[in-house]
């Protein structure tokens, strides 16, 4: 049995000690600050934004009287990810103000120390859960987060011992069934199954969705039996847990399964549908393929999509769907995205009518359909090709990285005869096609090529995006690892990064070498003056805690779409977002990418969803759940949000505190059902 260190053992008493005045969740009220709050906030956001850890300042302001800055304490010390921050965190966690406790919970979670489990556990038990439900219901995310085997049989117990109805129950266990997929594998599905027979449906499509993300044989026939629940988030999660697999290693079996997803195909809703679809596509089956081919031709374009998508897992399984997959790649009556993805799935079931569709792709005057064709050569091979090496020197930049991406990722791709093309593209104007060139140069992992790559990184200092140079470390650590010395002559050769961002991956890559040659890569120089997050401040959060939240409209070829901003959550990110649509950046946009029964996403001005505005925001990660219709900031890594963001189709738990929720919709979701990708974005306009 392992020792208890001193520190956590006195910090569970302080807790334990402080929990018994914890009061229960209350509406939420309006705040207001005084001159001296707003100043205080402003530090906060400040320090946040520079990601930098002032512990005098942090536990200041923590011993407020006011409870929205003990609130905002906590909160910050989460997001700047210092584990300094440790016992300051638990000592609110015992704040009289639930809001405060739950949000240092939050923030636990979001720290990343499993030194918190024995902190957070005590709170696991329906004791607990009938004085402060919402701290409870905290503490179960923060330990799902932590994923340690504690935290696992304290979900677990939690789920197994508190009664199926009850007061408060809804928050804590809903949050305990969105917790406990993400531990590893092994625990007992009946903890959760239990609470699909809840009569309260938001946790029947919760316990259904950590079936779904945790699978279990077991479970697999009374997750089947809500196949007709009559809450559609339910009976969405249930056809996307009913997959082959699972179905024939569970008593249901693959026919009683079969029978409930091809009934779920017709489903009036159409994340019920969708879901369906996929899971249809890891049934090699006739009745499966012939049900796809029916929805693949239908009029709904996202389930379409879907079903296109399943056919391709199929593979030659879907050979039968091959004329099908043929006629709708062709047909210029569809939808860009549905063709597209028909043309990828003819190459996994018919790879020689896939080459012959693809060259008419190729010809095609719009860039997205002659990069279908390059991914679908790619995929049917031989690389190299005639055809697939024209696509690679395409006229348009974004075809040109799409086909580099797709050569470099291909099955068996021979990387050493692409060694010239790959130097070649570092020379490339478009940062995007370097970025993919080095990812080929990372795998090829040739000493021969240090020179020409150090160059690269001398080349993306110009650029206004930082992918390239962020790509370089990737082959500077597969060439350190492969025996050849890199670091001194880098460094020797390229003064410090102004971005913290790439200064960060040095350190990953190099640890202590690039700390002494560049210094530590926080905290961020943001530019920003003291003054202007008061600014942000008064103009943003203090309104948005009054209940003046700022709205704000998308306009689109589909319709409109309005949103409710959470400003008081996410200033920066508000304020960058409507900053930049005050500038008309958004203006004339296309959605680059729509998944069914996901997300609709946009905010490129390259249209490929690897554009931005040239520059980075930081995370405002924050206790916002993503439902349907949640709008957050889309990210290629922690803090490398800009301008371009999504919107949920449905409930999305995976992305719950790891990117920004800075809106709702709150009125347009059948708009955002049906906007496609290519979709012209008309404008967006801030709203007050």
């Amino acid at each position: 049995m392992k020792r208890t260190p001193p520190l956590v053992t006195f910090l569970v008493t302080l807790v334990l000690a402080g929990c018994a005045t914890a009061r229960p969740a209350a509406a939420p009220r309006p705040v207001a600050l005084g001159d001296a709050d707003v100043e205080a906030v402003a530090t906060l956001l400040r320090l946040e934004d520079r990601r930098e850890y002032d512990s005098a300042t942090l536990e200041r302001i923590s011993a407020s009287s006011n409870p929205e800055l003990r609130r905002r304490t906590a909160l910050a010390v989460g997001r700047i990810r210092e584990r300094r921050g440790l016992p300051l965190l638990v000592r609110l966690l015992a704040d009289p103000d639930t809001a405060v406790a739950a949000t240092a919970a939050f923030a636990l979670g979001h720290l990343g120390d499993t030194a918190a489990v024995p902190v957070l556990v005590p709170f696991l038990t329906p004791q607990r859960a009938a004085s402060a439900p919402t701290i409870v219901g905290e503490a179960a995310l923060a330990l799902g987060k932590l994923r340690t085997e504690r935290g696992r049989e304290a979900v677990e117990g939690f789920l197994r011992d508190v009664p199926l109805e009850g007061s408060g129950s809804r928050a804590m266990v809903g949050h305990a069934l969105l917790a406990v997929w993400r531990f590893p594998r092994g625990g007992n599905a009946a903890s959760v199954t239990r609470w699909l027979d809840s009569p309260d449906p938001e946790l029947r499509w919760r316990a259904a969705y950590a079936l779904t993300r945790r699978p279990d044989p077991a479970a697999t026939l009374a997750l089947a039996r809500l196949a007709e629940d009559p809450d559609w988030r339910t009976r969405s999660f249930v056809m996307r847990g009913l997959t082959a697999p699972l179905a024939d290693s569970s008593s249901l079996g693959t026919r009683s399964a079969l029978r409930l997803l091809l009934v779920g195909l017709g489903d009036r809703n159409q994340a019920v549908r969708v879901s369906a679809a996929r899971s249809l596509g890891t049934y090699p089956d006739p009745s499966s393929v012939g049900a796809l081919v029916g929805a693949l031709s239908g009029g709904d374009p996202h389930l379409a999509i879907a079903a296109a998508e399943s056919l391709g897992r199929l593979g030659t399984g879907a050979l039968n769907a091959a004329a099908a997959l043929h006629t709708v790649a062709l047909d210029t009556a569809r939808t860009v995205s549905l063709r597209t993805a028909a043309l990828a799935a003819l190459a996994e079931a018919a790879p020689d009518d896939a080459a012959m569709v693809a060259a008419r792709f190729a010809a095609d005057s719009a860039w997205r359909a002659r990069a279908a064709a390059a991914r679908a050569y790619a995929r049917v091979g031989p690389i190299p090709r005639p055809e697939l090496d024209a696509l690679v020197r395409d006229r348009d930049p974004r075809v040109v990285a799409a086909a580099l991406e797709a050569v470099v990722g291909a099955p068996g791709a021979p990387l050493p005869a692409l060694r010239p093309l790959l130097l070649e593209s570092l020379r490339a104007a478009d940062p995007i096609v370097r970025t993919n060139a080095l990812t080929g140069l990372a795998r090829l992992s040739d000493s021969t090529t240090l020179s020409a790559v150090l160059d690269a990184y001398g080349r993306a200092q110009r650029d206004t995006l930082n992918d390239a140079a962020l790509a370089i470390f990737d082959v500077l650590e597969a060439l350190r690892r492969a025996g050849t010395p890199v670091s001194g002559t880098f460094f020797a050769r390229f003064d410090r990064s102004p971005d913290y961002l790439v200064r960060q991956r040095a350190v990953a890559a190099f640890g202590d070498t690039a700390a002494r040659a560049w210094g530590p890569p926080l905290p961020v120089d943001t530019r920003r003056d003291p003054g202007e997050y008061i600014r942000i401040v008064r103009e943003w959060v203090v309104p948005a805690l009054a209940g003046r939240r700022p709205r704000a409209r998308i306009v689109t070829e589909s319709g409109t779409i309005d949103l409710d901003l959470y400003a008081a959550d996410a200033p920066l990110t508000v304020a960058s977002f409507l900053g930049l649509a005050e500038r008309g950046y958004f203006n004339g946009q296309e959605w680059p990418r729509v998944v069914p029964n996901f997300v609709i996403q946009g905010g490129d001005p390259r249209g490929d969803t690897s554009g931005g505005p040239g520059y980075a925001i930081r995370d405002e990660i924050n206790r916002h759940p993503y439902g349907r219709g949640t709008l957050g900031m889309a990210l290629s890594g922690p803090d490398t949000g800009g301008s371009q963001f999504f919107i949920t189709h449905s409930p999305q738990p995976h992305l719950d505190g790891g990117y920004t929720v800075f809106g709702q919709v709150t009125d347009g979701l059948a708009t955002v059902d049906r906007v496609v990708v290519g979709e012209r974005i008309t404008r967006i306009v801030g709203l007050r």
